[in-house]
């Protein structure tokens, strides 16, 4: 990091010097010498790292280099202080495996994988998944660079019992994009081949058919391909403006005040090759639609344009020891369109996209669905598009607020009570679509909802005779029908036509979480209880015990079914959900490693297993599996030897998970698996580091 500062002063004083050059490891700039100064700064970062895998042929590699160049102007006058800045930043990410460019060994040379890309650069494993246990897949090569230009002014403005700010900035948003999708294709083995039917039967008996039988076979259950051109180059413009009022009402009580609107504007490409289907609002059809088509804009999303964010704080003191804070606030999640038109990008006509399911009649037919004939050539009228926008895609935002009492005991302790809530609105769905004279696709728009409450007390106690604490007790409740803004990502609906049935407890639910800290100057060394002499000082002296401890439940697990027909009929696997039975509970006792939870609570959708509803789809709510709770400790002991005012010598020996706990983390709840029920993952054990750093 390298920044030069020039500081605008009176004769004589701190900035009538010459410019001064100031460096630091990714450190910020130096003390304002005066209300007028420019400063210029430039930071350059590389690094490179390797992606191991427990099978060495699906390791790889990725490396990234950074450059981020700045320039300010800070003007003050009286009670005026202004900031003019322009920013340039550039990252460059590239990801890559053992076979891009080198070998091509899923193609003729290799598997014998017809159809796929036969660009080098795509060159790699492809995909394959199971219903037993997780798949295989290499790194995918890909080529990333990211640019953005901005202009920010900032005014502050000091006026009696008001602190305002005013502000906007401006961004230019450029990215030069290639990867390999999935150009070496996707396999699906469900076990479906190797499955007892009954006669006249498409659908297999239940715990029948073994997905790695299938496997060897050679017979996979769906298919999926996506290759694209070899780069696409993408733009977006973004600018926002506020204002902020920080009102010191009476010497007792304070609001600040805040308004922001924000504008991100849809993605283009350079070219317009990028596409999206235009979906019926039946949901039974779909036509292909391209750039600056008629109704449609070159980002063939329709901009938002109405992103205004409203926010509220208050801050009361009715008693001297007590505090009272409450607060509103609006956050949009503008990050979704960068997805978007990777996603538009990856279509035909300007790439090569299919999605293929069998059946046992396709089994039995003269060109069964098989590893190396897993994509044959579509119909020319066939729509083999598989992702869709709505085109009046909004995006989501979530609305914040929070009421805190703060209330100061004897003996330094702190207090805290406090409630805070969140409403999300405009959330991320997909549904996964079949419609006529097409292949299943993907169909995102914005329908989802969230709603969240938390309850907290919080106890700590203030740094004195070399110790502190805090604990925190936190009791909270999240639901949605789709965990896009705060989960892992977007939940496919099981019933593209019924989004309310995936209403449930959102994916990182965690009804009790009990968390502290610890801080303790331990009594050896000058100035503390024992000061032992000589080398004895030398070696006890100093240290400093730290920790932190965290006790809280489990998360929540859905009951799934993979390689449904339900599902694979529409191109995915896994959001079929279970049925449940009648009159079991899903809890049991004593849970074990080898059944968590009671197993027979599910089962799969089938003749002998229905859902009342008839419907086809499973009747089990999402999440309704409470996963192990979680149980850690983290301690660490450190030291700083003073060798001169400006050079120092840190120690510190830091143990995480120092009781050896084992902390389950994930369950295995697919009821057609062959593991179904049991203990599937576990945290990290103990791990002791020790860390020795000059300091000069």
């Amino acid at each position: 990091m390298l920044r030069l500062i020039h500081n605008f002063g009176p004769a004589g004083g701190p900035g009538s010097g010459p410019f001064v050059i100031s460096g630091g490891g990714g450190g910020g700039g130096g003390r304002r010498r005066s209300q007028n100064n420019i400063n210029f700064g430039l930071n350059w970062s590389r690094s490179s790292n390797n992606i191991v895998n427990p099978f060495p042929s699906l390791a790889g590699g990725t490396g990234t280099q950074g450059l981020n160049a700045s320039a300010g102007w800070t003007y003050g006058k009286g009670r005026v202080t202004n900031t003019f800045r322009v920013n340039y930043n550039h990252n460059h990410v590239s990801t890559t495996n053992l076979y891009s460019n080198v070998l091509d060994v899923s193609g003729p040379g290799g598997a014998g994988i017809s159809g796929i890309s036969n660009d080098p650069f795509d060159w790699g494993l492809p995909g394959i998944s199971f219903t037993s246990f997780g798949g295989l897949n290499d790194p995918t090569a890909r080529r990333e660079l990211d640019q953005t230009y901005s202009i920010s002014e900032t005014v502050a403005w000091n006026r009696g019992k008001h602190n305002w700010r005013f502000g906007g900035d401006y961004r230019l948003i450029l990215q030069s994009f290639h990867s390999a999708r999935n150009a070496e294709g996707s396999f699906v083995f469900t076990g479906f081949a190797t499955s007892q039917y009954a006669t006249g039967s498409t659908q297999p008996v239940t715990d029948t058919g073994y997905d790695f039988a299938d496997f060897l076979l050679g017979f996979p259950q769906q298919t999926s391909l996506q290759s694209g051109a070899n780069s696409y180059n993408f733009r977006a413009k973004a600018f926002d403006f506020y204002t902020q009022d920080d009102w010191r009402f009476r010497s007792n009580l304070s609001f600040n005040l805040g308004l922001r609107y924000e504008y991100n504007g849809p993605y283009t490409e350079a070219a317009n090759r990028i596409a999206n289907l235009d979906v019926a609002p039946s949901l039974t059809a779909a036509t292909l639609v391209l750039p600056a088509q008629a109704g449609f804009p070159a980002s063939l999303v329709r901009p938002d344009h109405n992103n205004f964010a409203p926010r509220v704080g208050i801050a009361w003191k009715p008693q001297k020891q007590m505090v009272v804070r409450a607060g509103y606030g609006v956050n949009y999640n503008l990050a979704q369109y960068g997805t978007m038109i990777q996603n538009f990008a990856f279509q035909p006509p300007f790439a090569n996209t299919a999605t293929n399911t069998t059946d046992l009649n396709g089994l039995t037919g003269a060109s069964p669905l098989t590893i190396t004939n897993g994509f044959p050539t579509a119909s020319s009228s066939t729509v083999t598009n598989n992702f869709a926008v709505n085109p009046n895609y909004r995006l989501g935002y979530v609305q914040i607020w929070n009421l805190d009492v703060q209330r100061e005991l004897p003996g330094g302790v702190v207090m805290n009570a406090g409630y805070n809530g969140a409403k999300g609105t405009r959330l991320d769905t997909e549904r996964a679509l079949l419609v006529s004279g097409g292949q299943p696709f993907i169909y995102e728009s914005s329908e989802g909802n969230s709603i969240l409450h938390a309850a907290s007390v919080r106890v700590r106690k203030r740094m004195a005779k070399g110790l502190g604490l805090s604990a925190q007790y936190v009791f909270s409740k999240s639901i949605d029908d789709a965990s896009s803004i705060g989960g892992g990502g977007s939940v496919v609906a099981q019933d593209p036509f019924d989004i309310s049935a995936d209403r449930g407890l959102s994916s990182f639910d965690q009804r009790h979480k009990f968390a502290g800290n610890w801080i303790y100057d331990l009594p050896f060394g000058e100035n503390r209880r024992f000061a032992p002499k000589g080398a004895g000082n030398h070696i006890l002296g100093g240290w400093q015990w730290s920790g932190d401890f965290t006790i809280a439940s489990g998360l929540y697990f859905t009951p799934r079914v993979l390689g449904g027909g339900v599902d694979i009929g529409r191109g995915v696997s896994g959001s079929l959900r279970a049925n449940a039975v009648a009159g079991q509970s899903i809890s049991i006792s004593d849970p074990t490693t080898l059944k968590w939870f009671n197993t027979v609570a599910f089962c799969a959708p089938s003749a002998t297993c229905v859902n009342p509803s008839g419907s086809g789809f499973g009747d089990a709510g999402r999440n309704v599996i409470e996963g192990p709770g979680q149980v850690s400790m983290n301690m660490s002991l450190n030291k700083t030897i003073t060798v001169k005012e400006s050079r120092a010598l840190e120690l510190r020996i830091t143990a995480n998970n120092v009781f050896n706990i084992v902390r389950f983390t994930s369950i295995n709840t697919v009821v057609n698996s062959f593991t179904y029920g049991e203990v599937t993952g576990a945290g990290s054990m103990r791990r002791v580091t020790m860390t020795a750093r000059f300091r000069f």
